[in-house]
């Protein structure tokens, strides 16, 4: 027996729930046969008759176009409906595989390197990823093994050139940042720098007291020659 119209709104308010990662193939099968079900309960896409004035109630006679004509409507609607549920859900499900959609401070962008932050006794703190864009390079950096630091406090990346050292620096700021209250480091920073006229980048933790100029506190670097 085909669906009526309260079943049919049934099944397409439960299709059109929350997505819920079910196997995609059972979804769409189930809005196709709610699909079919319509189909088979109105063929002619003419109505139940609800409203409607067939031939043999006017004596033969035609009724209008919008005047009490064949009111397509409902059932129409119905599997139109049903056909956007699959659309719906499927490209949900494919949004899910697919993972998050990427990040647009790097889309179209060339990696130049993509490594390990090491710490000062060579332990693995995290990783840094450099993508170079038009307009100058962005810095990804995650780590989840530095200190929360004093107010005031905060840590800065630099690009360290070979000729760097104390009291001679060689070196250009990326920028600052703090962990977050977990101690988390997910931050983005963009750097008008050629990694490969720097191709040391260093971590320091500066004291912030006004002096632009590093703090001899390394915690983390990052060969890229």
């Amino acid at each position: 027996m085909a669906a009526d119209d309260d079943e049919l709104l049934d099944r397409l308010a439960d299709a059109l729930g929350p997505f819920d990662r079910e196997p995609p193939a059972d979804r769409i099968a189930e809005l196709r046969a709610a699909v079919r079900d319509a189909a088979a309960a109105d063929p002619t896409g003419m109505g139940d008759g609800d409203g409607a004035a067939g031939a043999d109630d006017h004596d033969g006679a035609v009724a209008p176009i919008g005047r009490g004509g064949p009111p397509r409507g409902r059932t129409a609607w119905l599997a139109g409906a049903a056909a956007v549920a699959v659309f719906v859900v499927a490209f949900g499900v494919g949004y899910l595989m697919r993972g998050a959609p990427a990040d647009p401070a790097t889309a179209g962008g060339v990696v130049e390197f993509s490594q390990a932050l090491v710490g000062p006794d060579g332990e693995e703190l995290g990783e840094v990823e450099g993508v170079r864009l038009g307009i100058g390079r962005v810095v990804r950096l995650h780590t989840d093994e530095l200190e929360i630091l004093p107010t005031g406090e905060f840590y800065e990346v630099w690009f360290v050139g070979p000729d760097d050292e104390p009291g001679s620096p060689d070196r250009i700021s990326a920028g600052t940042f703090h962990p977050d209250e977990e101690g988390v480091s997910d931050i983005t920073l963009t750097a008008a720098v050629d990694p490969a006229l720097y191709p040391m980048l260093v971590i320091t933790a500066e004291p912030g007291d006004g002096d632009p100029s590093p703090s001899p506190i390394e915690v983390a670097r990052v060969d890229l020659g």
